[in-house]
């Protein structure tokens, strides 16, 4: 049996245990179809504690491997890494997620959302549900100015100006991804995070590339074997760096997209935001240990 998430974003709980700041959290959700509110302190214990592993949007299809009174346990197929045969795991509220409707097709014609955040409207009922930034639901048709979709909520309808199909071959992709990259400066980092209400530095990467298509896998250190290898003499505005411990040596820990000009701009680390940053002359230049090209 196949689900999806119906609520407009949740973590990748690492446990099922109890924790404070997952009841205030799983309160928050019950009122309304919006996303967490969390204070600065919340989103630096998501980080010592290490409670989370990542973060699905709205619609994210996932397989249930096991359950508790208040969770299951999940893998996610679309968050790809190589620790886990069908995508990532962790547990969720069971609240969270409904039975996809029929059968999961592959190549399926669907819709993405490409601005920092949007509104689905539900024909069946009153609810408005905001989505974020990378949300991707099942084509249904399109009418005057609007997508019809697929939701966990039933049919609904998100406008052209907010969305678009979702496939990887989008019109100067690399220079859109580029600007809207740059509309999130400033923005809080949050540990695992992949939407627009916080990102880690590769959940930025991870979901600016699927908004174009381009499915990454989940970490900075899977991500670093994809695509096409360049030199960073040869890169290109759009290209991706990785960098890793011991000089360049190590274990791969962080990820910004390549502004051109020596100059990046990356979900910085926890209790910082997204920023730009210089390479050379500083540690990202000893520590730069690939560039890969995910959109040509």
């Amino acid at each position: 049996m196949n689900y999806w998430l119906n609520k407009p974003s949740t973590f990748l709980w690492k446990s099922p245990n109890d924790h404070p700041l997952k009841e205030m959290l799983r309160a928050q959700k019950r009122r309304a179809y919006t996303f967490y509110t969390l204070s600065d302190d919340a989103c630096l214990k998501l980080y010592q504690e290490r409670l989370v592993d990542s973060e699905l949007c709205y619609g994210t299809e996932v397989e249930v491997l096991d359950e508790t009174d208040t969770y299951y346990q999940v893998a996610v197929p679309s968050q790809r890494n190589h620790a886990f045969k069908n995508g990532y795991e962790g547990w969720i509220f069971k609240e969270d997620i409904d039975v996809y409707p029929g059968e999961i097709l592959e190549g399926e014609q669907k819709i993405v959302v490409f601005q920092q955040e949007a509104e689905i409207l539900v024909e069946s009922s009153p609810q408005v549900i905001k989505v974020s930034l990378g949300t991707v639901l099942p084509f249904i048709q399109e009418e005057g100015d609007f997508f019809y979709v697929q939701t966990p909520n039933g049919r609904g309808k998100v406008a052209k100006e907010v969305a678009q199909f979702y496939n990887k071959n989008q019109k100067e992709a690399k220079k859109r991804l580029i600007e809207l990259a740059k509309s999130y400066l400033d923005l809080r980092y949050v540990w695992s995070g992949v939407t627009h209400s916080g990102f880690d530095c590769s959940g930025f990467i991870y979901t600016l590339f699927k908004t174009f298509g381009c499915v990454l896998s989940r970490d900075a250190d899977d991500q670093s074997l994809e695509g096409q290898e360049v030199t960073y003499l040869e890169a290109h505005p759009g290209d991706v760096l990785y960098f890793a411990y011991d000089e360049g040596k190590g274990v791969v820990h962080h990820v910004g997209l390549y502004l051109g000009e020596d100059q990046m701009i990356h979900s910085h680390t926890p209790g910082s935001k997204v920023m730009i940053s210089t390479i050379s002359g500083t540690k990202y230049e000893s520590e730069l240990c690939t560039v890969r090209r995910h959109l040509l």
